[in-house]
């Protein structure tokens, strides 16, 4: 074989052993990408009956940037010393446990009678860095055990004697915050969160304080699952 001949034999062996590479062990692939996290929010077609879609109370148009893992600052004052008077507000899961993406959307049921007050609350979804989602939900868990019994003191310098529950069913959990405002003898005030983890996605379903126990949390968390499992999956 003359010198030409053996380049040409050379690069066909090499082609040959990368095409039998590629076909035998596979170079690494990237898996597709995931859907983007607004698609897996509840939508007015979604919804359960009786309920719209309020987005004058949330940024439910606003979807923040997803950031960088490499870039990722896990807190903005823990989860594990975040004062007990913030676990009920509406933001202190993105503002104690930082995520690289969220998205909001508000709910709310119009009342059906006189002695129906309705119901308001936001469905979010949160976005972690692989792994962080599970030690985000054990620090909220962890947190309602360290708030058991607590109290806040008012602007007008009343004080509000409050307690905190968690329970907690496989990736699920479900924080309440009763309120107990003076003078003695009212109603309890009542804010109810519930979290459900999909990978490293956060939902929750956030109840706005009401005295009058309802089901509409528990129905707008169902929807909300079935719609992220439907469209986000």
């Amino acid at each position: 074989m003359n010198g030409r001949g053996q380049v040409a034999a050379a690069v066909a062996a090499v082609l040959l052993l990368g095409a039998t590479a590629c076909t035998a062990d596979g170079p690494a692939k990237a898996g597709p990408a995931p859907p983007p996290l607004r698609a897996g929010l509840l939508t007015a077609d979604l919804l359960p009956e009786g309920f719209t879609l309020n987005t004058s109370e949330v940024e439910s148009t606003t979807t923040r940037a997803p950031g960088a893992a490499s870039t990722y600052v896990p807190n903005t004052g823990p989860l594990e010393s975040m004062p007990c008077s913030e676990l009920g507000i509406d933001s202190f899961l993105t503002t104690h446990a930082k995520p690289l993406e969220d998205v909001a959307v508000g709910l709310e049921r119009r009342p059906v009678g006189d002695d129906d007050f309705g119901w308001g609350g936001q469905e979010v979804l949160d976005r972690y860095p692989f792994g962080r989602a599970a030690a985000v939900l054990d620090a909220v868990r962890a947190a309602v055990g360290r708030c058991a019994d607590f109290s806040t003191v008012l602007e007008d310098g009343a004080v509000l004697q409050e307690s905190a529950t968690a329970t907690q069913v496989g990736d699920s959990l479900r924080v309440r915050i009763t309120s107990m405002p003076p003078p003695e003898g009212v109603h309890p005030w009542v804010d109810e969160t519930a979290f459900v983890r999909f990978g490293d996605v956060v939902l929750t379903v956030q109840q706005i304080g009401t005295d009058r126990p309802t089901d509409d949390l528990r129905t707008a968390l169902d929807a909300a699952v079935r719609a992220y499992r439907a469209r986000a999956h």
